[in-house]
């Protein structure tokens, strides 16, 4: 995808700020537990929501290319 609309970039740009929401929320969270389990599993989360955000960052164009 070499063009990205305004529409699109916005979209990207939303779904980029709940990706890491979501990541600083379930690290938080396993910061907080004390259950082992619940721990492991937050912390598991937390990487699937990263692995997402940097999926949807190498979406984003680089500066030459354009935005219509």
């Amino acid at each position: 995808m070499d063009v990205l609309t305004q529409v699109e970039l916005h979209h990207l740009e939303e779904l980029l700020r709940s990706e890491h929401a979501a990541a600083a929320k379930f690290r938080m969270y396993a910061d907080y537990t004390n259950d082992d389990g619940v721990k492991k599993l937050c912390e598991q989360l937390a990487d699937r929501h990263r692995e997402h955000f940097l999926a949807l960052m190498r979406q984003l164009p680089k500066s030459d290319t354009r935005i219509q």
